[in-house]
């Protein structure tokens, strides 16, 4: 096989290249059919007054699109003017490679980390933001036959088990690509769609284990931690007290679960409540202190700071990002 194809906005002048990127995403990696583009209207907004840059690298694994997609900051949405239900609105698998994006579809809000991964129904509007610039592998499952399960909110980790195994075997048909033929391809793509098939099953499983003493337990840590979030005095000692559990046991738990401590759960936690709220137009009117202190901060330079480390963006940049989108 060949390389994969390359486009890039470093060939296209400044004032053209948010054009072009759309046309780019739309002709290379969705491969969406001229009736379909009819329907779609996309939006792209560079994100801290930033030249926009982008490159696509495409292809095909079978009858399994596949695209590495390398963007700056942006915030990137897509809608279509009615609902289409086809083999033209394929799902996507994304693969998170570096920095971390926002994807929003529905009620669904989900934030993928590197080595993370979400199914994305291209049928349904969505948007996703990155901040600090994005890197994906992509994956287009073309043909009703190939089609996985609803996407709702199907977020998988890529660190251990089957999606470890996924997220490798992916990563390899990249770096190995210009060594396939059409017959390894297609074994590739039909290993990637059967190891994706077997993840989402086991995750339905695990599901089913809740009962489960230990799930059981730590999500009834992690529902205690939810209803008391706005309190200052939230302790990892207060909590091990109510559990009747050793602070050592409550770490373990969450390293194990979450690869983070306790404390940087809590904290994840109320920035997410915070970033809600800032989100809400409901909330417009409080000051982003009052939201800050309502989730447990006693210092907004504190909340600020953090805020910025998770989002790569102030609270203020983040709220009138929303407010315009």
């Amino acid at each position: 096989m060949s390389h994969l194809a390359c486009v890039s906005t470093d060939q296209v002048v400044r004032s053209d290249r948010l054009m072009k990127w759309k046309e780019f995403m739309s002709d290379h990696l969705g491969r969406t059919p001229d009736y379909i583009k009819r329907l779609e209207s996309t939006f792209i907004d560079p994100l801290h007054n930033s030249n926009f840059q982008g490159r696509l690298e495409y292809g095909d694994l079978g009858q399994l699109g596949f695209c590495r997609m390398t963007a700056s900051a942006h915030r990137y949405s897509r809608h279509l003017s009615k609902a289409v239900d086809s083999p033209d609105t394929p799902r996507m698998l994304i693969l998170q490679i570096a920095g971390v994006s926002h994807f929003e579809q529905g009620r669904h809000c989900s934030a993928l980390a590197p080595d993370e991964m979400l199914l994305v129904d291209s049928g349904q509007p969505f948007s996703v933001t990155s901040t600090q610039g994005c890197e994906h592998f992509i994956l287009l499952f073309k043909g009703p036959a190939r089609q996985p399960p609803q996407a709702g909110d199907v977020h998988l980790n890529g660190r251990n088990g089957l999606g470890r195994m996924l997220m490798h075997l992916i990563s390899d048909a990249y770096s190995q690509y210009p060594l396939l033929n059409n017959h390894s391809a297609e074994l590739i793509g039909n290993s990637i769609v059967g190891l994706l098939d077997n993840a989402l099953k086991n995750k339905q499983e695990e599901k089913q284990l809740e009962h489960d003493f230990r799930f059981f337990k730590q999500n009834r840590l992690k529902a205690y931690i939810e209803r008391h979030l706005a309190d200052r005095d939230l302790t990892i000692e207060r909590i091990a007290s109510v559990e009747q559990c050793s602070v050592r046991s409550l770490h373990r738990a969450f390293q194990e679960e979450l690869g983070c401590s306790i404390s940087e759960y809590i904290w994840q936690r109320r920035l997410s409540r915070c970033a809600e709220d800032l989100r809400s137009r409901e909330h417009a009117h409080r000051s982003l202190t009052d939201i800050a202190f309502a989730w447990g901060y006693g210092s907004s330079a504190h909340f600020s700071r953090q805020f910025k480390s998770a989002f790569g963006m102030s609270p203020k940049l983040f709220r009138d990002t929303q407010a315009r989108s």
